[in-house]
């Protein structure tokens, strides 16, 4: 008995030994490309708006990857691979850096000082509330002879995941400015934010329900591997301004921003000016990949309610009201657009 009982530990000693030498193949650089390609080729939901045929983009970037290549080398190329689709929200994020897209709509090159417009546009240069998201105030007497509100929302994010509380700020504010002639409610430079706080900021400066956009997710590899479509409903809360109201957005107003922009741009008490917005709607997902690098892919399909999709495109002002603060005479500091802004009413 004893000797089959060592005879079974030397079996089970040789298996475990033969267990620990067996190594999962090696990640290479053509598996970490492959694995993307794929991956955005069964999940990408922007093909047709982005104008990007996915198969060319294979053909042109796989005969850089070689499985001699350094880490940084990989990355170049996937990066670019990824840049093809000029989707802001799609990237590659790794340990030494993360890919952007390189294209000059996207640049800051449209002037745009907060900072001036809080010291020579806002009375006592405003008012911080919303945890810092919302910065509010009266114009100065000095810029217009009327009553303006002036609400400017950096963005629409959560304090920490899932802590929405700064939101709620957003009654008291309108019960300051609510004596006002009419309300400039500016979004340039918003970075988007998440979708429950979007909507409940919007509702205050909503007079009548509307459904303002539509919503598909990708829920498959096949070309047309859609979910039904959800209508998305702005309603309007008890506290609400609905004054006139002038929306201001430039080419940096993103995702969730534009998610407001179509919310408000439903009601006739509002009129967007400014610039076209950037053009990223679709929610994302972050994926990882077998060597721990991260990247991000847009997965839905949206439009408003008459069917347009502004990816890529953003959302246009009416030509009227469509202006650059880009100006190279001296006095190119002056904000064209809230300046424009300040004479609609």
């Amino acid at each position: 008995m004893k000797k089959k009982i060592m005879l079974l530990s030397v079996i089970f000693s040789l298996t475990a030994c033969n267990l620990l030498w067996i190594q999962e193949k090696e990640i290479t650089p053509i598996q970490i490309f492959d694995d993307i390609w794929t991956d955005f080729r069964n999940l990408y939901s922007l093909f047709e708006q982005r104008a990007v045929n996915w198969e060319q983009v294979r053909d042109k970037f796989l005969p850089h990857i070689s499985n001699d290549m350094t880490n940084m080398e990989l990355f170049k190329v996937c990066s670019e691979m990824l840049n093809t689709l000029q989707d802001p929200h799609v990237s590659l994020i790794t340990p030494f850096g993360q890919s952007k897209i390189e294209n000059s709509k996207y640049s800051s090159s449209d002037f745009f000082n907060f900072e001036k417009v809080k010291k020579e546009y806002l009375i006592d240069s405003g008012k911080n509330n919303g945890n810092e998201k919302i910065w509010y105030g009266i114009i100065n007497k000095e810029k217009t002879q009327k009553d303006i509100g002036y609400i400017h929302f950096t963005n629409f994010s959560a304090e920490s995941f899932f802590n929405e509380s700064w939101i709620k700020d957003i009654d008291d504010i309108i019960k300051y400015i609510s004596k006002t002639e009419f309300l400039i409610i500016d979004i340039r430079d918003s970075h988007g934010g998440f979708g429950y706080n979007m909507e409940y900021i919007a509702s205050r400066f909503i007079s009548v329900p509307k459904d303002y956009l539509s919503v598909r997710t990708k829920n498959g590899p096949g070309k047309n591997d859609f979910s039904a479509p959800i209508t998305m409903t702005i309603r309007p809360a008890e506290t609400r301004y609905v004054k006139p109201i002038v929306l201001l957005t430039n080419y940096e107003t993103v995702s969730a921003g534009e998610w407001f922009t179509l919310a408000l741009s439903t009601q006739r008490h509002v009129t967007h000016a400014g610039q076209p917005t950037m053009g990223a709607f679709s929610a994302y997902v972050t994926r990882t990949l077998q060597n721990g690098w991260r990247y991000t892919m847009s997965i839905q399909k949206i439009t408003d309610m008459k069917g347009i999709n502004y990816e890529g495109t953003g959302i246009n002002p009416s030509p009227e009201h469509t202006l650059n603060n880009i100006d190279d005479s001296p006095q190119r500091n002056i904000d064209k657009q809230l300046e424009h802004a300040l004479k609609m009413y």
